[in-house]
């Protein structure tokens, strides 16, 4: 409930998250904000002794599961308050979330977790969540300007771009489990009701009239604040021979403790050839540089296409496992590719 906000944030700042670079993740100035992004979504949230005692919140939409159309669900923002840890809270906001999901003839749900994220891991390995796929979500550091390729025109995206930009989302994804197909109306509402996005944050790759590609820039600062807490020893020693390099080339800033993030997601992301997205992602990184945003992200498969593209980045991979957890008997997962929205991150 909207009267919750303040509360949730305030716990929501007291669970930090990470192991190489352990940052404060908090939903302001709406803690609703980062759930908004999807048309149906819910968050529960836990008492005890009339306090939040943890929070999670779960998504239902529509995807094709080895070539049959599911209602699947989504679930996300997991986290219980540190005095409260280890007596079942989060193991309850499942049970009620599973419940929900149940309830609305939802298939099955998946859920993602940081390879390195063990604690949630055994949670829902518990909870009947097997590990499906090992997906990659690409980090790249924004920290000088790249050069356009000649693959054709980038501009930015408008309302006549919606619907060739909505067919090509579908081509370029269609054959993946998980992907919901999408139109000009899902597309349009998409943009008018997330928190930080509008029909700008999209540019397009066009020739001869013909789009090539299509890529559209989530900017997290609207909808959350990053801050790092701590650095690991490793990411220590990262950070001092970046520095020593800097005094030979440009090269990014390691962040250090007690700095905000500036983050973009990539969503939407489709193409007819990866080179098309390149070219797209040299364009945003440099509306990045000017912006002041240090960081954007994308996942994908570990071996798709996207990742061999991209040349001049310097690149932080972080290996998410993709959870799965089958509600309704009968459903079969082959093991194919995947499809993630970045919105899911």
């Amino acid at each position: 409930m909207p009267e919750d906000n303040d509360e949730l944030e305030e716990l929501q700042s007291k669970c930090p998250q990470g192991t190489n670079l352990i940052v404060s993740v908090v939903n302001t100035p709406d803690f609703f904000g980062r759930a908004k992004a999807y048309e149906s979504y819910k968050v529960f949230v836990a008492y005890e002794d009339n306090r939040i005692a943890g929070s999670a919140a779960c998504v239902i939409r529509n995807a094709f599961v080895s070539r049959h159309p599911y209602r699947v669900g989504y679930e996300f923002q997991y986290f219980t308050s540190p005095d409260c840890r280890g007596q079942g809270v989060a193991r309850q906001l499942h049970r009620h979330i599973e419940d929900y999901l149940m309830s609305h003839d939802v298939a099955l749900s998946y859920l993602l977790v940081m390879e390195d994220n063990l604690p949630a891991r055994r949670l829902f390995e518990g909870q009947g969540f097997k590990r499906h796929r090992t997906l990659v979500m690409r980090g790249l550091a924004i920290y000088r300007e790249m050069k356009i390729g000649s693959h054709g025109k980038v501009r930015p995206m408008m309302s006549k771009d919606l619907l060739p930009a909505s067919e090509l989302i579908n081509e370029t994804w269609r054959d993946y489990d998980l992907y919901g197909a999408t139109s000009t109306e899902a597309l349009a509402q998409f943009i008018q009701r997330t928190p930080g996005y509008r029909l700008d944050n999209l540019v397009i790759l066009e020739d001869e009239g013909e789009i090539l590609g299509c890529l559209g820039f989530w900017d997290w600062n609207q909808v959350m604040r990053i801050t790092v807490k701590a650095r690991n020893l490793k990411m220590k020693i990262t950070g001092l021979l970046v520095d020593i390099a800097r005094n030979f080339r440009t090269m990014p800033r390691v962040p250090r403790p007690n700095e905000s993030l500036s983050q973009w997601c990539l969503t939407p992301i489709a193409f007819k050839k990866p080179q098309c997205f390149a070219t797209l992602l040299n364009d945003v990184n440099n509306k990045a540089l000017l912006r002041g945003i240090g960081q954007i992200f994308f996942v994908c498969e570990r071996h798709h296409a996207l990742l061999e593209s991209l040349k001049g980045f310097i690149r932080v991979d972080t290996l998410m496992h993709l959870y799965i957890k089958t509600i309704q008997q009968g459903v079969m997962i082959e093991n194919k590719p995947v499809f993630v929205d970045g919105i899911d991150l």
